[in-house]
């Protein structure tokens, strides 16, 4: 989003998303949200409420997000094509869009109430798109349905929470474009194919 094209609710939010991912929701107050988006405090008040109301509106923000992305993948085709798709929408999210990444890495390590909405909500996510793929046909029944989501969760957001390993590691940024190209690969490979011989 260009910060022109939104409206002050909106452009408050995307500062309050900068501010959070580099800084933390502790470490970020009102009035410092307020000074990035180009606002006075009252306004972020009066659209917000409070603090937690803020991040309530960022974490929604950024649910919207993977839910409108998942939501536009074509079902439709052979589990490679229906898979690659997938695989394209996630990477997108997640190597697309550092605050968001960073947000996340920096909210669900922390404890509270808002930190387990946003975690619930995103496991439900996870789980409406692997029943819909189940539907389909495309994902085999008889996996452990709450399990496996978390185990797709834990496929997607390890390299947020690992990523400066990654990097000292391999020596290049955990999210360039080839190295999200190459990680997705194989983990889609992992997810159709499995890694042991049967």
């Amino acid at each position: 989003m260009q910060p022109d094209d939104l409206t002050g609710r909106a452009r408050i939010r995307e500062a309050a998303l900068e501010l959070f991912a580099r800084q933390g929701v502790a470490g970020t107050s009102l009035r410092s949200v307020a000074a990035k988006a180009h606002v006075s405090p009252s306004l972020v008040v009066h659209h917000f409420g409070s603090k937690a109301g803020l991040r309530d509106a960022v974490d929604d923000a950024v649910l919207d997000s993977f839910a409108t992305a998942l939501a536009t993948v074509d079902l439709r085709g052979s589990p490679e094509e229906v898979s690659g798709r997938l695989n394209d929408a996630v990477a997108g999210i997640m190597g697309g869009d550092p605050l968001v990444r960073d947000y996340l890495g920096r909210t669900l390590f922390e404890a509270g109430a808002s930190t387990h909405r946003l975690f619930d909500a995103i496991i439900e996510i996870v789980d409406a798109g692997l029943t819909d793929l189940e539907g389909s046909g495309l994902v085999r029944r008889g996996t452990d349905r709450t399990w496996r989501s978390y185990a797709v969760l834990f496929i997607i957001l390890g390299p947020v929470f690992l990523g400066r390993q990654i990097e000292a590691r391999l020596g290049t940024d955990a999210f360039d474009p080839d190295v999200v190209r190459a990680r997705s690969a194989c983990n889609i490979d992992l997810l159709r194919h499995g890694l042991f011989t049967s």
